[in-house]
């Protein structure tokens, strides 16, 4: 059963020997390590090159920039593994034997079409992770997508970061689930569309990925205009297809909760913008409150607890601190 990994790199070139040297150190060896070269302007190219001559396992792709969801969809287009897992490049994995439990769980329920696992945060300052996240234990078995959706809802448990599972490709290849070119925040359309694509899924309470924080350029580390404009832009292609989508109705209701919950981070990013705009944005994004009657999420509950007590705007004001307090 090989497992292809896929890492997107740009502008990585202190990082990326970190990266690969915790893939290669795993004690499963049927692996690929595909690093996709995006026209990395720096050292990066010719650092795929020489790994990939030190290890068989590691195939170096050079393309033209295109962005992270370019360089996933095209990895993808080349992996020969049965199994794919999404690494960024300036990130790491935990451990040595995490793949082999992964594989094993994989062995032990081959109708799952992905396995969910966990991360944590790394601050390279200290050399220390956070935990982040953790699922209950229902999730630790099969369930259909309908049923994913909703434990992961009722939870407050969705990550949707690519790079916290472990997928049969032939699911990503047959349903056309990719990334979109250009877009910010594009794991959040791509995780929905792979629930809707799985026949069932598991999820597993080991801390395999270790997620960097700090580095510049991350929509963590410098929030702008064009972040906001991709989560709405986002917000409203995935309300139109809700209805559409091939699972209960109950997890549709869940789905409306989740995207609540994005509509709550896209507030509490407001303060981030200029005073006009930020006002701009905030009496558009006005006609889409209506998300916060969909409670399922235990943590949208508290925010329209909050609206129906102080109203949106100061509800957004306050969105806007907790987001603040969160990053510093």
């Amino acid at each position: 059963m090989k497992v292809s990994f896929i890492i997107p790199i740009y502008k990585v070139e202190q990082y990326i020997d970190q990266c690969v040297e915790s893939i290669l150190c795993q004690t499963y060896s049927d692996i690929e390590v595909m690093l996709v070269d995006d026209g990395s302007p720096d050292n990066c190219p010719a650092k795929c090159d020489e790994w990939a001559k030190k290890d068989s396992r590691v195939k170096a792709l050079h393309k033209l920039n295109g962005g992270l969801s370019d360089a996933r969809n095209y990895g993808l287009e080349y992996a020969t593994g049965e199994y794919v897992v999404f690494v960024d490049g300036d990130d790491f994995w935990l451990g040595k034997d995490n793949l082999e439990h992964l594989v094993a769980k994989a062995k032990e329920f081959p109708e799952v079409d992905f396995i969910g696992f966990n991360c944590s945060y790394y601050y390279s300052d200290s050399n220390t992770c956070k935990p982040w996240a953790k699922y209950v234990d229902e999730l630790a078995k099969p369930h259909s997508n309908s049923e994913t959706i909703c434990l992961l809802t009722k939870t407050s448990s969705i990550v949707m970061s690519a790079w916290t599972k472990m997928i049969k490709k032939h699911v990503l290849i047959e349903n056309k689930v990719n990334f979109k070119r250009g877009q910010l925040s594009e794991d959040i359309p791509w995780f929905i569309n792979l629930l809707e694509a799985s026949q069932s899924s598991l999820f597993v309470n080991e801390y395999v990925y270790a997620y960097r924080q700090g580095v510049a350029g991350s929509i963590t580390h410098n929030i702008g205009q064009r972040n906001i404009d991709s989560l709405i832009d986002i917000l409203e292609t995935e309300i139109a297809k809700i209805e559409f989508r091939k699972i209960t109705q109950e997890a549709k209701f869940c789905l409306y909760s989740f995207l609540a919950y994005e509509y709550s981070i896209i507030l509490g990013y407001l303060d981030y913008l200029d005073r006009e705009l930020a006002e701009n944005k905030y009496q558009y994004l006005k006609q889409y409150s209506y998300l916060l009657n969909y409670t399922k999420d235990p943590k949208v509950k508290k925010v329209a607890i909050a609206k129906k007590l102080f109203g949106l705007r100061v509800t957004a004001k306050l969105l806007q601190l907790r987001i603040k307090r969160m990053k510093n």
